[in-house]
């Protein structure tokens, strides 16, 4: 065997999991930051980010089916 090459297999990275769905998708209902009115936003983390932060109100929280 060639000195450079090691003796053990080298495993390949694990893929990253997705983060898991939010329950909840958001629907604009007054215009903020960069949404317009009646945007739909699904992403988990924006969800998060929305709901901790003091635009809560300016958006109706729905339950995904």
């Amino acid at each position: 065997m060639d000195s450079d090459t090691p003796d053990t297999p080298v495993a390949a990275p694990a893929p990253k999991a997705q983060a898991a769905p939010s329950p909840y998708k958001l629907i604009v209902k007054f215009a903020f930051a960069d949404y317009q009115v009646g945007q739909e936003i699904s992403d988990a983390d924006e969800v998060a980010a929305v709901l901790t932060g003091d635009c809560d109100g300016k958006v109706l929280k729905v339950a995904n089916a």
